[in-house]
């Protein structure tokens, strides 16, 4: 009878350590997941197609930023797309640093350092860094979306490294 007993609670380890190290590996994918879908979504932005840049955001996503307030949704955030298209000079882009996803899988952030190339009166470039964090929700089809992105000022970077 502690034969059998020994080998269950072998087994049961077993199966733990098999089923945690499983869990483990999908978090790691999705972590590596979202940093590329960051990455990606900084090269539509350089790019500057706005239908790309919006199809990273969910329907209702809100962007919260230190100058502009709240913004929610594809038609605030495609209007704020196309103001920043039509100012000479404007760049952003990005590096995520880190990607975190829940246990559950289905939410996520990534955080990241950030850039804005933006003219000032007399048309000179300056060239602002911001911390953003961005989170992530998965879709029913399994893909991930932006629901809600912060960035702030970060006068201590001077590059995306």
């Amino acid at each position: 009878m502690k034969l059998n007993h020994i080998f269950i609670i072998i087994l049961f380890a077993a199966l733990n350590c098999f089923s945690s190290t499983k869990v483990f590996s999908q978090k790691a994918t999705e972590e590596e997941k979202l940093m590329a879908l960051s990455r990606e979504w900084a090269q539509a932005a350089q790019s500057g197609n706005a239908e790309k840049i919006l199809s990273y955001w969910s329907e209702d996503a809100k962007l919260i930023t230190p100058d502009q307030g709240t913004l929610e949704g594809h038609e605030q955030l495609g209007k704020m797309l196309e103001g920043a298209a039509a100012i000479p000079g404007f760049e952003v882009n990005w590096e995520p640093k880190v990607a975190h996803v829940s246990k559950s899988g289905d939410m996520g952030y990534v955080i990241a350092h950030k850039y804005f190339n933006i003219p000032d009166s007399k048309g000179n470039m300056n060239r602002l860094y911001f911390v953003e964090v961005g989170i992530w929700e998965k879709q029913k089809d399994g893909s991930w979306k932006n629901t809600v992105d912060i960035y702030n000022p970060d006068p201590s970077l001077t590059s995306l490294d």
